[in-house]
């Protein structure tokens, strides 16, 4: 009975803390995904390389998407004249540096500030990297299908120009079937988002209630193995990056902050889900070196921060 009472106690009181970042962060993405055209953004997309990566590195403040909706809409962004590589930057750090994540990071690690902080600092270094390895080269190399902008971006203003404009919509109608759309949009991902986060929840629960506190420990203890372990299993866990935070703080005092921290980046930029959706953007060979990038700065970082943390 007490096992039960702590497992319940503990996915509640996960679920109860992330589910208004969850919300949020969803509702953002549906209005996003309506109200903001891709053109409208293609208009702000830098010609050269070093702005095209620090552009896609911040874009998350201006759009904060999670992992879940971001790559769709990246791959909408491509097709319609996004360089390749300023795409892949946004996919990797627009889930982790956006003001919704940053608030719910802040809001479970009230006694650690600095985390919040170093989430985004270690996202914007591994992203940039993958970007600076990206770019190497034709853009379309690391795309599944080559992509020809011209013709992607010629196609559409043909249409327009003979399609009749939709002047006789009334404003009011035109509004409805606006938030409709987002209310549809919102529920869906909701929907996707909401069965990770159960299950992330459910999983971190019985491993902090169930398994042996002694294999744990062992887990927690090396310089190597405690951050290792925690990139496994956010990606294996597969939970919003506006959620994960909650899950990562239930892992504290027991492991390191730098362990906690490769939980919270590694996790947000990659997991089973956003790999197969970039499968279908990506070649095999570019997901692949994406992720070994990413794990072997993620796990230098977080090694890193927990260095200088024993210092501070």
């Amino acid at each position: 009975m007490s096992f039960l009472s702590d497992f319940r106690t503990m996915v509640l009181g996960i679920l109860l803390e992330s589910f208004p970042f969850i919300l949020l962060g969803v509702v953002i993405s549906a209005l996003l995904q309506t109200f903001i055209s891709d053109q409208t953004l293609q208009r702000w997309i830098p010609k050269k390389t070093i702005p095209g990566i620090l552009f896609g590195c911040l874009l998350g403040i201006i759009f904060p998407l999670c992992e879940c909706g971001i790559i769709p809409v990246v791959h909408r962004l491509i097709r319609k004249g996004m360089p390749p590589y300023i795409g892949l930057v946004f996919m990797m750090a627009g889930p982790i540096i956006n003001p919704v994540v940053f608030t719910s990071t802040f809001v479970a690690f009230r006694a650690q500030p600095e985390m919040p902080v170093a989430r985004m600092v270690l996202a914007f270094i591994a992203a940039a990297l993958i970007g600076l390895w990206a770019a190497r080269g034709d853009g379309n190399s690391i795309l599944r299908t080559p992509v020809n902008n011209t013709h992607e971006q010629a196609a559409p203003n043909k249409k327009s120009l003979k399609r009749p404009l939709p002047t006789k919509t009334p404003k009011t109608a035109a509004w409805k079937s606006k938030w409709h759309e987002t209310l549809e949009h919102a529920a869906i991902e909701m929907f996707d988002v909401g069965k990770f986060l159960v299950l992330g929840a459910t999983v971190t629960a019985l491993l902090q209630t169930v398994v042996s506190k002694k294999w744990l420990l062992a887990l927690s203890d090396g310089d190597f193995t405690p951050h290792l372990f925690m990139m496994g299993l956010s990606y294996v866990l597969s939970i919003c990056s506006t959620a994960d935070a909650f899950v990562g703080a239930t892992f504290i005092p027991g492991f390191s902050l730098g362990s906690v921290l490769a939980f919270l980046v590694f996790g947000a930029m990659l997991d089973i889900k956003s790999t197969l959706m970039l499968l279908k953007v990506f070649r095999v060979k570019t997901v692949v070196t994406v992720m070994i990038l990413s794990a072997v700065v993620v796990l230098l970082g977080s090694i890193a921060f927990d260095r200088l943390y024993s210092y501070l």
